[in-house]
């Protein structure tokens, strides 16, 4: 077995653990879907071998796993669930515990401060921040403070969640500052 199907296989293997362990939280979705997804966008960024790569909103680390393991990148990332029980235990699962911080994103501070420069920051899945609450100017000042992080060729990819994500509140913003690369997915360049 080699690529992408050793990595789901290891990850499905984490999370079957994790779903017949001590943890409480059953409910949490399907490894596959969120493995499909986060290969989806690491192919959308191009990301490529031994970049330094950040995730806003991590979530359960796939994404940041599969660039580590499979690209060799070095990764971090942050979410503000990463002290809740289920995220506990895959970052540790998945060796993350170490590249993953608590940091909450916000418009003037999407990034913890950092002198280091990254190739790919990965913001996805993360309406949960405010997208749809905030004003166009607000998001623009959003994405420019990403950009203030990336290395001369770096690229942000923004992937928008369908059900909660109005395209035509941001539209003009995402025009002027980035190309659509699929549905509801950017990307911006620095």
């Amino acid at each position: 077995m080699t690529g992408y199907n050793a990595l789901y296989t290891s990850i499905n293997e984490a999370h079957e653990t994790l779903m017949h362990g001590p943890s409480q939280y059953k409910w949490f979705a399907s490894a596959k879907r969120f493995v499909q997804q986060s290969r989806e966008c690491i192919g959308l960024a191009g990301t490529r071998h031994g970049e330094v790569v950040y995730d806003i909103g991590c979530g359960p680390g796939y994404l940041l796993w599969i660039c580590r393991e499979r690209l060799g990148c070095s990764v971090q990332g942050c979410d503000p669930l990463r002290g809740a029980p289920i995220y506990k235990e895959l970052y540790q699962s998945l060796d993350l515990s170490q590249c993953i911080s608590s940091h909450i994103s916000s418009i003037q501070n999407p990034l913890p401060h950092s002198e280091l420069k990254y190739d790919v920051i990965f913001a996805t899945w993360i309406t949960w921040i405010g997208f749809g609450n905030w004003s166009a100017d607000e998001f623009s000042t959003y994405i420019l403070q990403c950009k203030k992080h990336l290395s001369h060729r770096g690229r942000i990819l923004l992937r928008f969640e369908e059900s909660r994500f109005e395209e035509k509140l941001y539209e003009s913003c995402l025009q002027q500052l980035g190309s659509k690369v699929a549905p509801l997915c950017y990307l911006i360049r620095a």
